[in-house]
């Protein structure tokens, strides 16, 4: 985390940006996920249609 490097964060600061930090990443895997999901739903529906 290059922020702590920077100054020294508080536990509640660190504990904040966590969660800041694993919000984001959430946000990422569903969009990941949904892709995927699209994939795989366009995938079965080409294969299907042959």
């Amino acid at each position: 985390m290059t922020i702590a490097l920077k100054k020294r964060l508080s536990f509640d600061e660190l504990v904040q940006e966590n969660r800041k930090q694993i919000l984001q990443d959430e946000s990422v895997l569903e969009k990941i996920e949904q892709n995927i999901e699209t994939k795989m739903h366009n995938s079965l529906g080409n294969k299907s249609s042959k």
